[in-house]
């Protein structure tokens, strides 16, 4: 099943795994960067310090997609365990239809059990027959909610970037508009205040860019770990566990 279905769920801890892998090729670009002073460079070409805001949000946004992909991880493993017992048969189905009664199965709480014992309820609810179908949306659209705040952020920081490009290009017109006459003499002058506002609207825009780019990889690989749990869990409800029938009156 584990095959069958996504690679995220071939091993435990795959989505984790994977965040550490990018997280370890970023921070050795990263020491490389300082240890060539590039990281520098641009801190001090900067005049308008947007790259050290830049530097903050993606660090906090670092932090939430960790956040994140340990919660989803973990969650897609006790989705993984609920599926192979069942395959198994080491627990009964019936193990599902509540939370008491898959904590006494041995069942792992999470995403799965929640949702299941919920989607139990709502089909011998009769006043909620199209509970199920809008229940997993509901579900998934708890989960998904932070992953879209994430491709908000990223958008975000391009803006910021935006900004910091218009500061520079402010800066370096600025220095043009001060200078009453552009004789030789001050002609040199107004070249090297230009050069720091082009510096400092080109080094925004690129910390922008390359920090959009680097978050966007752990953000696309929430987005593929939320459909691998959703895939076990359907593939749980209908085969596995089969259709919860109505209890009768």
């Amino acid at each position: 099943m584990k095959q069958r279905w996504n690679f995220l769920l071939a091993e435990p801890h795959v989505l984790l795994l994977l965040w550490l892998v990018v997280a370890g090729l970023v921070t050795f670009g990263i020491v490389v960067g300082v240890d060539q002073e590039l990281v520098q460079l641009m801190v001090r070409a900067d005049q308008s310090r947007i790259c050290l805001v830049l530097i903050l949000m993606y660090f906090i946004g670092v932090g939430h997609t960790f956040r994140r992909t340990l919660y989803l991880s973990r969650e897609i493993n006790h989705a993984v365990t609920v599926a192979s017992r069942l395959e198994r048969r080491e627990v009964a189905a019936a193990a599902l239809r509540s939370r008491d009664s898959a904590r006494a199965a041995g069942l792992p709480a999470g995403f799965v059990v929640d949702y299941l014992a919920d989607h139990h309820a709502s089909r011998v609810s009769p006043e909620a027959a199209d509970g199920p179908s809008d229940l997993l949306d509901a579900y998934a659209s708890r989960l998904r909610g932070a992953h879209e705040f994430g491709w908000f952020y990223i958008d975000l920081m391009l803006k910021v970037g935006f900004l910091g490009t218009l500061v520079g290009f402010i800066l370096m017109l600025s220095s043009v508009a001060q200078s009453g006459t552009l004789d030789a003499s001050t002609m040199q002058k107004v070249l090297q205040q230009m050069s720091v506002g082009m510096s400092t609207a080109l080094y925004t825009t690129m910390a922008s860019l390359v920090a959009g780019i680097l978050l966007s990889v752990p953000y696309y690989l929430l987005d593929r770990g939320l459909e691998a749990l959703l895939q076990v869990t359907v593939h749980i409800k209908e085969v596995l566990s089969g259709p919860s029938q109505p209890a009768s009156a």
